[in-house]
């Protein structure tokens, strides 16, 4: 009789405490946000979200934490009249996107910006979290920048699991703060293996013979075959199809592309050691 009511006495004990581990596994605690600088901190989490059969999205919250003892006040810096919201959505669209494998940037003119209206303001206060939250169709994690110069939104080019941060600039009064989030771990086209690189850089080059090297090799998943442009003007571009490729770094043979024709110049600018080459079509992975 007493086996019995010891083990229903430990039966009930397990019952006691089967809801709190349930409630931790289902509810768990929140990610690290990045450094903290002048007072703010910044959180982000992405959650992989098909929206669509065949085509993938995210799920991506941004969290900016007041861990001062003071209140901060953020301005938006809308670039033209035409752009309209609150600092909330300034804060969503002017939010960059840093990976590694590193994305080639995206490089071009934009108009500059004449606004004459109030840029909006909120104040944050101690202790508070302000949180943002969207959703995106396709290889990226944002919908909007402000300049797509200043503020990068890369599409994932390969398949593979990205290390992705986000950094801010943001306006108060007392001048700008730059914020960088945790860590989070995004996975493109479904698949949670190393991405090949896309983006290096140019090592020793030849103009004359027409060979070159890069800065990335088999390591990172380049192998013979492979095509990167390299752009060396405004509309130079020169073309790298790597012959062979070593561990840490491939060589291979440089052509120039032909001059488009409101170009004046028959040939374009010579490329230079550390100039940025980015893989043409790259192939899908398995």
């Amino acid at each position: 009789m007493r086996t019995s009511t010891s083990i229903a006495a430990v039966f009930c004990s397990l019952l006691l405490l089967t809801p709190a581990i349930i409630r931790s596994a289902a509810d768990p605690p929140p990610l690290e946000p990045g450094p903290e600088s002048d007072g703010l901190r910044l959180r982000l989490a992405v959650i992989p979200n098909p929206l669509e059969t065949g085509q993938e999205g995210y799920d991506v919250r941004l969290e900016l934490l007041n861990i001062s003892d003071h209140d901060i006040t953020l301005r938006a810096n809308w670039r033209g009249q035409e752009d309209d919201g609150k600092l909330e959505d300034y804060l969503e669209a002017s939010t960059s996107i840093e990976t590694y494998p590193p994305i080639a940037p995206w490089i071009g003119q934009v108009q500059e910006g004449r606004r004459i209206s109030p840029q909006p303001e909120r104040v944050l206060k101690p202790g508070e979290v302000l949180s943002l939250r969207w959703q995106t169709r396709g290889p990226h994690l944002k919908n909007r920048v402000t300049d797509p110069n200043a503020v990068q939104n890369p599409r994932f080019p390969t398949p593979g699991l990205y290390s992705v941060h986000a950094t801010i600039v943001l306006n108060t009064p007392k001048g700008p703060i730059r914020l960088r989030s945790n860590e989070q771990l995004v996975p493109a086209g479904h698949s949670r293996e190393m991405p090949k690189h896309t983006f290096g850089q140019l090592g020793e080059d030849d103009a004359v013979a027409k060979t070159a090297t890069l800065n990335l090799g088999s390591l990172h998943k380049i192998m013979p075959g492979d095509q990167f442009r390299i752009r060396t003007g405004m509309l130079d571009f020169w073309k790298l199809t790597i012959t062979q490729a070593n561990p840490e770094f491939s060589s291979g043979r440089l052509e120039p592309e032909p001059m488009p024709l409101e170009s004046s110049k028959l040939t374009p600018n010579v490329p230079e050691r550390r100039t940025s080459a980015t893989l043409l079509s790259p192939p899908s992975q398995k």
